[in-house]
C-alpha cells in the first residue's frame, strides 16, 4: 500500500489493487468525514486532486479550522483546565465514608526529572489548594513552606488592595 500525505487533510492512494485517488479526511467534535476522489472518476490525477482540494476547502468553511491545543480546555482527562494540574481522589477503606481530594501539580525539571507536589483540600481548602498547585507548577517548587509563604504574601497584597479600593470609593 503506497499512501502519501499531499497536504493537511488530503492523502494520495496508489495501491496494488488498482485504487488510485485522493482521500479527504476531516474530524470535528467527534464527527469523522472521509471522502475518496478517484482518478478514473475525475478523468486524471490532476483533476481528482483539484476536486479533493476544493472539497477540503468546503469542509473547512462548514466545520471551521482544527483546534489542536487542549490548553485551558476542560476535557475528560483534565477536570481543572490547567496543564499539569489535576484533581486526585482517594478513598481510605479503613474508615467508612473517608474520602480525600487534593490538587496535584507536576512538571518536568531542567534535568528531565519529574517534579510533583499535592495539596489536600482538607488541610488548605479547595481554593487555596488550587492556588498552591498553580504556584508550584509556575515556579517548579516542591518546598511547601515557600509556596505557603508566597500565597500568604499574595493574599496580604490582595487584602490591602481591596481595602484601598473600599476607602477610595467611600471618599467619593
Amino acid at each position: 500500500m503506497a499512501t502519501k500525505t499531499v497536504s493537511t487533510g488530503i492523502t494520495r492512494f496508489d495501491e496494488e489493487n488498482h485504487t488510485y485517488g485522493f482521500m479527504v479526511r476531516i474530524c470535528r467534535n467527534g464527527k469523522h468525514i472521509n471522502e475518496f476522489f478517484s482518478d478514473s472518476r475525475y478523468g486524471s490525477k490532476t483533476k481528482a486532486r483539484r476536486a479533493a482540494e476544493a472539497r477540503y476547502e468546503e469542509l473547512l468553511e462548514e466545520y471551521g479550522p482544527t483546534v489542536t491545543s487542549q490548553k485551558g480546555r476542560m476535557t475528560k482527562r483534565n477536570k481543572t483546565g490547567l496543564v499539569g494540574i489535576h484533581v486526585a481522589h482517594e478513598i481510605d477503606n479503613r474508615w467508612p465514608n473517608c474520602e480525600y481530594f487534593y490538587y496535584c501539580a507536576s512538571w518536568v525539571n531542567e534535568d528531565r526529572t519529574r517534579g510533583k507536589i499535592s495539596f489536600s483540600w482538607n488541610k488548605y481548602g479547595e481554593k487555596d489548594a488550587l492556588e498552591l498547585a498553580k504556584l508550584a507548577r509556575k515556579h517548579s517548587i516542591t518546598d511547601r513552606e515557600k509556596l505557603v509563604n508566597i500565597l500568604e504574601r499574595r493574599k496580604a497584597v490582595q487584602k490591602k488592595t481591596r481595602a484601598a479600593k473600599r476607602l477610595a470609593s467611600t471618599k467619593k
